[in-house]
This record gives structure tokens, sequence and C-alpha cells, in this order.
């Protein structure tokens, strides 16, 4: 699943549509010309153990394996990664954060600790070259930042492993952490500025983009769960436990939730093959993220969690297009909507929901009124 991620229509193009030589270019965008190994993360033999070990150098392309790099090309592939790495310092790093505590973290923090893990440093420039992409106003300029973008993200992806969790010193906990935190936002914004087709492609259905987003989201935050009692412990503390901020609008989760389990025992008198429990748990968890939105805190602390904590089986009834599948789902936008002003998100939670309200049957549109109301006039027609 990660080695095809995200496997849409429209990134065959980035691959197939150019000729050898401008992928070739475009493409030779990282600093290292090694390939990427399963894990630069999880800890080797050879590996430093101590968290204040010295920063190994990182390797050189003349020193690769790989064909060396004449000097005029090395040069540029290292002023391409310098202006990534300062576009994060000076831009990106801010939509990272929900606070002056958490920028000063991925600013300055984060960068640092990427010098010692080349994978998180590629995330941090994957992430970076995406967010230019999309200022780009020429369509060539922004073809070579997605292509550098995609490189940088295949080389993060290989940093991720859910094996050898346990041996993990404190650094790398860190460094795995934040990876995920960066290729989990990198996937919803990607699907949002590589916004174009080609002559025989059709556009993809926003929800089957969505789901596959979601399942690499759920492996992100499964990977993030499993150290988060370890970095909650050391200098990125602030990331997982941060403070609490005042309610910003009227509680009514518990009455949103209410009608949904009313909806569902309904269902499942009408159809003796609904799948009572398993949107049970579904609606349980939106319960939470629900009351966490409505008391005023932020939906970058948990918005992502639901896709870690719901049945597997829950992606299936969404892909099968089960109303009440949709329905629940337009509820877990009104979330995502509330991320708007993340330039990764977007307007994700409005698509999702005019896809959900195009593809109920009448009778079950009223179900979604409480989503409609609660992004307010945000769904209007375009």
């Amino acid at each position: 699943m990660v080695s095809q991620y995200p496997p849409r229509p429209r990134l065959t193009r980035l691959d197939k549509s150019r000729t050898a030589s401008s992928v070739s270019s475009a493409s030779s965008s990282s600093s290292e010309s090694l390939p990427p190994t399963m894990t630069d993360l999880v800890p080797r033999s050879a590996q430093l153990k101590e968290d204040d070990a010295e920063p190994s150098p990182s390797p050189s392309p003349s020193t690769s394996t790989s064909t060396p790099t004449p000097s005029n090309m090395e040069e540029t592939l290292h002023l391409h990664d310098l202006e990534l790495m300062m576009y994060w310092c000076t831009t990106t790093y801010r939509s990272m954060a929900r606070d002056n505590v958490a920028e000063a973290l991925w600013q300055t923090v984060i960068p640092q600790l990427s010098l010692r893990f080349p994978s998180l440093r590629h995330g941090l420039l994957a992430l970076s070259a995406l967010q230019l992409a999309g200022t780009c106003t020429s369509p060539g300029r922004k073809w070579r930042y997605l292509v550098s973008a995609r490189e940088h993200q295949s080389h993060a992806l290989a940093g991720v492993s859910l094996d050898g969790v346990q041996d993990l010193t404190t650094a790398q906990c860190n460094a795995t952490f934040a990876l995920c935190a960066v290729l989990l936002v990198f996937s919803y914004a990607y699907c949002l500025i590589d916004d174009e087709v080609g002559d025989h492609e059709e556009q993809p259905d926003i929800l089957d983009e969505f789901l596959e987003v979601f399942a690499l989201t759920r492996w992100l935050v499964s990977a993030m769960m499993m150290i988060m009692d370890r970095v909650a412990a050391g200098e990125l503390y602030p990331l997982v436990n941060p403070e609490q901020t005042r309610p910003t609008m009227p509680d009514m989760s518990q009455l949103v939730v209410l009608s949904l389990r009313r909806q569902n025992e309904i269902e499942v008198q009408l159809d003796p093959t609904h799948e009572k429990e398993v949107y049970n748990q579904a609606i349980d968890h939106l319960r939470s993220a629900l009351e966490q939105l409505m008391n005023g805190g932020e939906p970058k602390d948990f918005a992502f969690c639901w896709a870690f904590r719901i049945p597997v089986r829950y992606q299936d009834l969404v892909r099968e297009r089960k109303p009440f599948a949709l329905v629940v789902l337009a509820y877990y936008a009104v979330i995502l909507h509330h991320l708007r002003d993340s330039w990764w998100m977007g307007d994700w939670g409005i698509r999702i929901l005019r896809r959900v309200d195009a593809c109920l049957e009448p009778q079950f549109r009223h179900l979604i009124s409480w989503p409609i109301d609660a992004t307010g006039g945000y769904f209007v027609e375009e």
C-alpha cells in the first residue's frame, strides 16, 4: 500500500507523459542519490544508540555507488534542497503548528533533528516543495516542484516502519513522530495541488481519493500512537500534550450523536443486513472528535485519529456507497472543514460533503442537514 501511494490516475502522468530527459532532470531533485532503504529511523547494529550522539554526515552523491554526479549538477541539487529547507523554516512550518510553542519546535528543533535523520529531512523538503507547487502560476515550474515533492516523499515514506519500535531511541521516536505528521498532511495536500488530469483521464471521484488518503492516514497514525508516550516524555511533548483552548462553538455533540444512533437503530429495522455495530463504533469515535471540536479543541490535535480508531470495514461501506456510511462521513467532514485555513487541507471537507449530498437518494438527504448547517455558506455551490 505504501509503495503505491497514492495510486491515483493522474499520478501516472508525472511518470509517463514526459520525455525521458525531462523526467530524469526533474526527478534528480533529491540531494542524495542513494536508493531509499527500508528505514533509517529504526536502529541497526551499526547505528549509534545514544540520543546525544554526534550527527553523522549525510552521504554525498559523489561517494554513492551510482554514477558520479557532475559538479555543476551536484551544486544545483544542493541549491534546490537548500531552497526547500529555507522555505520550510520561513513559511511551511507555520502550517504544522497550533500555537507559538509548537511553531518554535517545527521551525528550529525539528529541522535540526532532520540533520540526523535523512527520512525526516526528505519529509520536510517534500512538503515545502508541495506548498511551492501550489503557489506557482507557471505550469512547468509547478510540475517541477511536484516531481521534487514526490521524489522526496518516496524517500521519506521509506523511513516509516512499525517494526522494532521498542528499540527506538528517544531521538528516533521524535523523528518518526514528526515525519508521520508531515507525511499525513502531505497526502491531503497532494490531491488538492495536483489537480490536473490528462486528455484521456477521468477526474477521480473525491470519495475514492479520500479513501486512499484515509488508508495512509490510518497507517501513519498507528505508527504515531505506538510512540506517543515516549514523545510525550521528550522535547516534543507540546505536540502531544497541547494546552487547552477556550470553547469556540456551542456543544451540540451529544444531540448530534444521539440523532445518528437513533437513525442507526432505524436502519437495522428496515434492513436486517445493516451493519449496526460497525456504524456504532464509527459514531462513538466521531462523538469524541466532535466533543473536542465544540469544546474549543484544535482540530490538528484530533482530526486524524478517527481514521485509526474506526473499524476497517467502515471504509468498505463507504467504498460501496452505503447511504448511512456516507451520512456518517458527512459529519466527519465538518471536522475537516474546521481545518480549511491550513493550505494542505483547503476545501476537503466541503468537497466530501458535496459529493455525499450528490450520492444520497432524496430520502436520506435530510440526515445531513446538520453538517450542511455546520459548514454555513461554504456549502453553497461555486
